[in-house]
């Protein structure tokens, strides 16, 4: 029992599911239900915080428990935890009395947190806490967290706008897999880990925090191993699984669910017919009621085990019985829905029964089947060798390639798939989906007859051109089309009349497209039900599997205005960037950049490279706009010749025809020449008032330019050339910031690998499997050496070849040497720790404190965050972290010993904050704060070390 102040938020913040929590400011009610280990606990302890923070409301937490199925001390606890001042109970565990008090209190907004409230089961109590939801005063609103669906009555009028989140809105989708990873484990993987994470574990988030528990501090090659190896026999998921489901589970209902595991699609006709009984719709309907990992899409009608489950049940199925005879047990029910006409999922069984010869005759017979289908739920199931092998596998990988923005990737599949069909049909549908591919890569759009023919020639030019042909086109395609073409044009107020004319609704490529669309309205006008929606959609995208639609509707947030948002959809980008989807990084970076580029925060190298992306996609249109917003950060930052940029990016936008690209055009070129400020100003107002283009967006371009500040550190404005690689890579020359805009992204990430190295050679070898590593070696040491030529011009302008003295080649190695003068963050930090151990060899506590202090602040962020799980940064980027935690655990434990419990607390914190794990770091705060007699503190420090502690039971 405890408020909400003694729990520490930990775990990745997901907004969208805070948005849905938060309808239960205007419901009485709002219930979590899910089985063991979904983050019920974590999302209820964000909302709490969430809650507080926006409404200034109070909040209290009562954790139920067993004891609490007595219901005189069920109301006695709630009354404890009521957020107010209560008058003094003559009996605490009266409900109605609690009732009297609550109406009587002066208290504005509350929120009471219940979680576990399955323990009420069957209880009396439950019929209290039926009464309390029904007759609570207004101002006081409940959120239930339990394993199963209370037995409330939910028909009740005052219930009718109840907010439920269950176990499939809390299932992790791919994007926060990566961000989890990324942002809260520190520990991430490349993407198509992220996707066999996502298929073996299902979202779950136990599931994930246990696989990091099991992988913590290994090298990424150890963990890409660890993803691929990840089966039922992982031993803390099968611990974890017996403890929290299987062990709360009659006898019988275990055996039933091991012996029906080798079903995807469970009903009870034919559960009997493989059991050879009676009774299986009971046990199929107790399973679902007690949430053991079951659930019914369709009212009863057929069945789900999630996919953890399962892989846990069938490895318990083969050590029960034996792999031969579990083989035979997998090959009796493929035989049963082979019988059914179940084609799909006969073949599935069948290749866990291993009768690979039954399998490539079912996979022949079902043909298209496969691609509409998708090849991922194949993945798991069959070898390698026969994805290759199989044509309509070949051609369901290349559309899922395409789905993913992975264009060349896609092709190149499709076409070895189409040389592998031995019929005519087969070579027509890989023909058709490379045609399909071939439309968004670089060339003419091709013939206009499909819609995305014709939104492509929209990207490229003249977009209002391709908006009068759509309206030639049937809805909902024409529609698509014409809308946005006149957001591409910058014609907004057109783009919104197009969406008005159509209703969208159903899960296919348009219809999602066009609601998406219709979010974004919404999101200029109501940003909380825009982000809402767009968050809802990312879902069913990703459902639909669209999963580069998916993204988009997450990078659309941007468009609110706010920097928060911006700065998901620079993540979006960033996501783009590493699954290879380079339309996805384009759109993203423009979403991200569109409302802040004219501000002095805005960011020239980006939007110079996104003007590149552009130009290598062959999309004039969005050229266009990135060169405008170029032209407005260049102007925002004071760059030299921003005049130029500007000129330039209202000639290109009048030629690509984007007319809200001329108007940011415009404002460019009138904040770059004060001379005819007021002319080009007033041309831009007014062509934006024609394309409707929103006014706030015109205010964001014409915001002046702040005044420009020094924030470079005295070693960075004094050196003739400074590195930092700390919190992310930038590099000064003479105290100003070097443009990397005239060197490719292989290029720079050369010099980022080389500076981590702190002047040590690094073999040419290593460096072009690092980089290059799809290249032959010929072409790759080519490319290695005309990265490193482009660099040495960049660093060292107008000298001679053969004289440069920063990128040396030493022997087959290269490496880099800073100017006596120079500074490197990297090479600091390591000074420092150097400096700190020889300090306390000395055993001179004053100077061995200065040199811990000197570690700590040096160490201004993680090692190139930019480069995400890049294997040649992730191990150095832990080391020194580690040794960044570790200095300042050292420090907390000196202050302690020189009794200055003040300084060890700060130390200790410093800690925690850069390794959240750190177990001594957590001890050591905790004591600091005990020895400066700040109990509350203590109390704080011991509740988040055991929110650490417990999160392997994230129920």
């Amino acid at each position: 029992m405890q408020t909400v102040m003694h729990r520490e938020t930990s775990g990745l913040v997901r907004t969208r599911l805070l948005a849905d929590l938060n309808s239960v400011r205007t419901a009485p009610l709002a219930l979590v239900t899910a089985p063991a280990g979904f983050g019920k606990t974590t999302l209820l302890t964000h909302y709490a915080h969430y809650f507080r923070n926006t409404t200034g409301g109070s909040v209290g937490w009562l954790g139920v428990g067993p004891g609490h199925a007595d219901p005189h001390r069920l109301v006695a606890d709630i009354r404890r935890c009521i957020p107010c001042e209560l008058p003094e109970a003559r009996d605490e565990g009266d409900l109605d009395e609690l009732l009297r008090a609550l109406d009587a209190a002066a208290v504005g907004h509350m929120l009471l947190v219940l979680d576990d409230v399955h323990c009420l089961d069957n209880s009396p109590s439950e019929q209290i806490l039926d009464r309390l939801i029904a007759t609570a005063p207004s101002r006081l609103r409940l959120v239930l967290a339990s394993r199963r669906m209370p037995r409330l009555n939910l028909a009740r009028h005052e219930l009718a706008d109840v907010s439920i989140i269950d176990a499939e809105q809390l299932r992790f989708r791919s994007w926060e897999t990566e961000q989890l990873l990324r942002l809260v484990y520190r520990e991430p993987l490349p993407p198509a880990d992220i996707a066999a994470l996502d298929r073996r574990i299902g979202g779950w988030v136990a599931g994930l925090q246990l696989f990091h528990l099991s992988t913590r501090g290994r090298s990424l090659a150890e963990r890409r191993e660890a993803v691929a190896a990840l089966d039922g026999r992982a031993t803390l998921v099968r611990a974890y699984l017996a403890r929290t489901v299987l062990a709360e589970l009659p006898a019988k209902l275990r055996d039933f669910l091991v012996r029906t595991s080798v079903f995807d699609v469970l009903t009870a006709a034919r559960c009997d017919r493989l059991l050879r009984r009676h009774d299986s719709a009971r046990h199929l309907a107790e399973l679902e009621r007690l949430q053991a990992f079951t659930t019914s899409p369709d009212g009863g009608r057929t069945y789900r085990y999630h996919e953890a489950l399962r892989s846990h049940l069938a490895a318990t199925l083969s050590d029960g019985i034996g792999e031969k005879a579990a083989r035979r047990h997998h090959s009796r029910a493929a035989q049963l829905l082979l019988d059914e006409g179940a084609l799909t999922e006969a073949a599935r069984a069948y290749a866990r029964a291993e009768d690979w010869t039954t399998v490539r005759r079912l996979l022949s017979r079902i043909g298209s089947g496969i691609v509409a289908d998708g090849v991922e739920p194949w993945r798991d199931v069959l070898p390698a060798w026969l994805v290759t092998e199989d044509p309509w596998l070949r051609l369901a990988e290349g559309k899922h390639l395409f789905s993913r923005g992975q264009l060349t990737a896609a092709a190149e599949c499709l076409i070895r798939g189409a040389a592998l069909f031995g019929d005519d049909d087969g070579r027509a549908h890989s023909r058709a989906a490379l045609t399909r591919v071939s439309v968004w890569m670089p060339g003419p759009a091709g013939p206009q007859g499909h819609w995305e023919n014709r939104l492509r020639a929209a990207t490229q030019r003249h977009p209002a051109l391709a908006a009068a042909q759509a309206d030639r086109m049937p809805a909902p395609y024409g529609t698509l089309v014409r809308t946005l073409s006149h957001v591409l044009s910058g014609r907004i107020a057109e783009a919104a009349g197009a969406l008005s004319t159509v209703e969208p609704d159903g899960t296919d490529l348009v219809m999602l497209a066009l609601r998406a669309c219709q979010a974004i309205g919404v999101l200029t006008e109501d940003p909380a039900t825009g982000t809402s929606r767009l968050s809802e959609l990312a879902s069913e995208a990703e459902r639909a599997q669209y999963p580069w639609l998916a993204r988009m509707a997450r990078a659309a947030v941007a468009l609110d205005g706010t920097e928060d948002s911006a700065k998901t959809a620079v993540g979006v980008a960033e996501e783009c960037s590493r699954e290879g989807d380079e339309w996805g990084a384009v759109l993203a970076t423009g979403l991200a950049w569109l409302q802040h580029a004219g501000s002095a925060h805005a960011d020239p190298l980006a939007l110079a490279e996104l003007v590149q992306r552009c130009s290598r996609l062959d999309a004039g249109v969005l050229h266009s706009w990135a060169q405008s917003l170029y032209a407005l950060s260049a102007v925002a930052t004071n760059l030299p010749d921003a005049d130029v940029e500007a000129s330039r990016a209202i000639s290109v936008a009048r030629a690509a025809g984007a007319h809200g690209a001329q108007v940011a055009a415009l404002i460019a070129s009138a904040r770059a020449e004060p001379a005819q400020s007021i002319e080009l100003t007033d041309r831009a107002r007014l062509l934006a008032i024609e394309c409707g283009l929103p006014q706030s967006l015109v205010d964001r371009w014409l915001d002046a330019p702040a005044e420009s500040t020094d924030p470079n550190p005295a070693p960075v404005a004094r050196a003739p050339l400074a590195l930092l690689c700390l919190g992310g890579f930038q590099a000064f020359r003479d105290g100003v910031r070097i443009d990397f805009t005239a060197v490719k992204p292989r290029a720079r990430a050369l010099l980022r690998l080389l500076a981590i190295h702190g002047g040590a050679p690094v073999h040419r070898e290593s460096l072009a499997e690092a980089l290059w590593p799809t290249l032959p070696v010929t072409a790759a040491t080519h490319s290695l050496h005309v990265a490193v030529s482009s660099l040495r011009r960049l660093l060292e302008p107008g000298v001679e070849r053969g004289a440069h003295r920063v990128l040396m080649r030493e022997g087959d190695s290269y490496k880099l040497v800073l100017p006596t003068d120079g500074y490197g963050d990297v090479i600091a930090f390591r000074r420092a720790v150097h400096d700190a151990r020889l300090a306390r060899m000395t055993g001179d506590v004053t100077t061995t404190a200065t040199a811990l202090r000197a570690v700590i602040s040096a160490y201004t962020g993680d090692l190139l965050p930019e480069d995400g799980a890049s294997e040649w940064v992730v191990h150095e980027r832990e080391q020194l972290r580690r040794a960044a935690a570790d200095a300042a655990a050292t420090l907390a434990a000196l202050e302690l010993a020189r009794s200055d419990a003040g300084a060890a607390t700060t130390a200790a914190e410093r800690c925690v904050a850069i390794d959240r794990y750190h177990d001594e770091g957590w001890r050591l705060l905790i004591d600091a704060c005990e020895r400066g007699g700040n109990r509350a503190a203590a109390r704080d420090a011991q509740g988040r070390y055991g929110q650490i502690l417990s999160e392997l039971d994230l129920d």
